[in-house]
């Protein structure tokens, strides 16, 4: 891999993170959204369809990118999830492949 597209990489699971990151900050608990008294009805609002826009992106990718987005990067957080599944290897070019297919289709709000 050469260095440039290896950087291209890191960029992808950096901005997949950040998502991931404000998602569950977002994610709603017993549907309903985590609210604080200085939560204006418009940030709930922007939260809301941040939530949906993920839940959109994730069905419009193929099974096989979508579950492993959903485990890697949209459920509890479990680090060594796929040791069970997946030699290293496999892992990184799914999780590659996972990153790359959520981040064509994902159009920000």
């Amino acid at each position: 891999m050469s260095r440039s597209s290896k950087d291209n990489s890191l960029t992808r699971y950096e901005e997949i993170l950040r998502i991931s990151v404000l998602y569950h900050q977002y994610l709603p608990r017993a549907g309903q959204l985590i609210v604080f008294s200085s939560v204006t009805r418009k940030e709930k609002a922007a939260a809301a369809n941040f939530i949906k826009n993920i839940k959109f992106t994730l069905k419009k990718m193929d099974k096989k990118n979508r579950e492993f987005a959903k485990r890697e990067f949209f459920s509890s957080y479990q680090p060594d999830w796929w040791t069970k599944y997946y030699s290293r290897s496999t892992y990184y070019r799914k999780r590659y492949n996972a990153i790359k297919s959520f981040l064509e289709n994902y159009q920000p709000c």
